[in-house]
């Protein structure tokens, strides 16, 4: 049996590629994390997984508010260089 997959897991493996490229870490690792399963609407197709797809809206969350809290760290470090200027 051959599969094709849906467009669900072709942008998810764009968005590892971005990720990888943004974050700097090994894309191969996020790849093999990637959960498939039939599509229900298709059998010849498979689609992400939905406990994975919750799973990588968590870790989205993760990172937006890693980078809010850096940003927020940033704002501080740099006010307190001007003040100290």
């Amino acid at each position: 049996m051959s599969y094709k997959i849906s467009d669900l897991v072709a942008m998810r493996f764009i968005q590892i590629f971005q990720e990888a490229v943004l974050l700097g870490v090994d894309g191969a690792d996020l790849m093999r994390q990637v959960r498939l399963v039939v599509d229900s609407n298709d059998e010849t197709t498979v689609t992400l997984d939905p406990q994975y797809e919750l799973q990588v809206a968590d870790m989205h969350r993760k990172y937006l508010e890693d980078a809010e809290r850096l940003k927020s760290q940033a704002s501080v470090t740099e006010s307190k260089l001007i003040f100290e200027s």
